[in-house]
């Protein structure tokens, strides 16, 4: 095997890679470097600059090297005397998210597979904190910043682009997070129904189709109301990952019991998860704070539109933290039901900003205040100028 390294900035070990072989396949390889498939295939589709280099059931024909996670190697003598660094609480256990400010942007990785199908959608979005009320609800600006690619090719039938086309008029996207890091409500409607007008005549004026036209009825009864907007936008799993609520109190033993709700197929009803959600005491060798949510399906008596007969599901979800900011660096979900099929779900959300992290050795407190939120409405918290 001819394994070669990647050096960053600083000279660490960015990334090993391996140079494939003839008749090389991603589950010989797998087995060769005695890791896991989902291992090789996740950890390389996340740091390859190219979209055309992502690995799906095969290795596509032009690429030579694959991306592997690198190992951390030390001396006997670096590793005892390196020191754990313990993670900083706010107010006891709290991870606090009133410290996550700026401008972020990230890559996308969502994938669906059964026994006969694999499906990935990979694209970028950027992610902004605008401003926060004084009951530290908080404005961000969700945007898509590429193309979308379905099975490592950019989407190019009709149907796919007119669908691609669609979704854009939702962005830029401004949401609401409570002070748990968790979005509740959308803060621009008006604006998103407006663009959708003017896509919707454009799109009218190319295609005449009827299948097409009942495609376009199908969005007038989404974006007619805001409510209806944002129960599809509940179903979003970027959103739904990415904004979870993971900046919250902690037990003494810093982990604690609750449910997640999760669709994993879209336009699903939601199968609920009893999980135990644990926070790591120290840093993790990269220097980020590690949270995971972990449980099974709590009821296999549920059932969902594509599936009637489930016997088990399981949700696993690791996030990584900026331990100075408490921003997400990184975070993946893996999700699966069996039954009559079994079905798999994972997102990964990887930050795109290539940079090293140094944990501070105090908390810097931007939090100005707390007050007892009233109940109004959200749109009445912000006035942006």
């Amino acid at each position: 095997m001819t394994i070669g390294k990647i050096l960053d900035n600083w000279g660490a070990v960015k990334h090993f890679t391996y140079k494939i072989q003839e008749g090389d396949t991603p589950i010989l390889v797998a087995d060769k470097l005695e890791i896991t498939l989902d291992e090789l295939r996740h950890y390389h589709n996340f740091n390859c600059i190219e979209d055309r280099d992502v690995i799906n059931a095969d290795f596509p024909s032009h690429l030579e090297f694959l991306l592997l996670k690198p190992t951390k190697q030390e001396s006997d003598n670096e590793q005892e005397n390196a020191k754990p660094t313990k993670i900083i609480f706010d107010n006891g256990f709290k991870i606090p998210f009133h410290n996550v400010r700026g401008k972020n942007s990230y890559m996308v990785l969502q994938t669906t597979e059964n026994e006969k199908h694999l499906q990935t959608i990979k694209y970028k979005v950027s992610v902004e904190y605008l401003k926060k009320d004084k009951n530290g609800y908080s404005l961000f600006e969700i945007d898509r910043i590429s193309k979308v690619y379905l099975n490592n090719v950019q989407v190019d039938t009709l149907t796919d682009v007119i669908a691609e086309e669609v979704s854009n008029v939702l962005y830029p996207l401004l949401i609401v997070v409570d002070p748990e890091g968790k979005w509740i409500d959308l803060h621009n409607f008006s604006a998103i129904r407006e663009r959708w007008m003017a896509k919707r005549k454009s799109i009218v004026e190319k295609n005449e189709s009827v299948a097409i036209h009942k495609y376009l009825n199908t969005i007038d009864s989404i974006l007619n109301e805001e409510e209806n907007l944002l129960q599809n936008l509940s179903d979003d799993w970027f959103l739904k990952v990415f904004f979870n609520g993971v900046h919250t109190t902690y037990t003494s033993d810093l982990s604690f019991t609750t449910a997640v709700d999760f669709a994993i197929t879209p336009k699903d009803n939601a199968l609920t998860f009893q999980v135990t959600q644990k926070i790591d005491e120290f840093l993790n060798d990269g220097n980020m704070v590690v949270i995971e949510k972990k449980g099974t399906l709590t009821n296999t008596s549920q059932e969902s539109a594509f599936e009637k007969n489930i016997l088990s599901g399981s949700y696993h979800s690791i996030y990584h933290l900026n331990p100075n900011t408490y921003c997400i660096e990184n975070a993946s979900l893996e999700c699966d039901i069996i039954g009559d099929l079994t079905k798999k779900a994972t997102v990964k959300i990887y930050n795109l900003n290539d940079k090293k992290i140094i944990a501070s050795e105090q908390n810097h407190d931007f939090f100005v205040g707390e007050t007892i939120k009233k109940e109004s409405f959200f749109k009445d918290l912000f006035k942006l100028h």
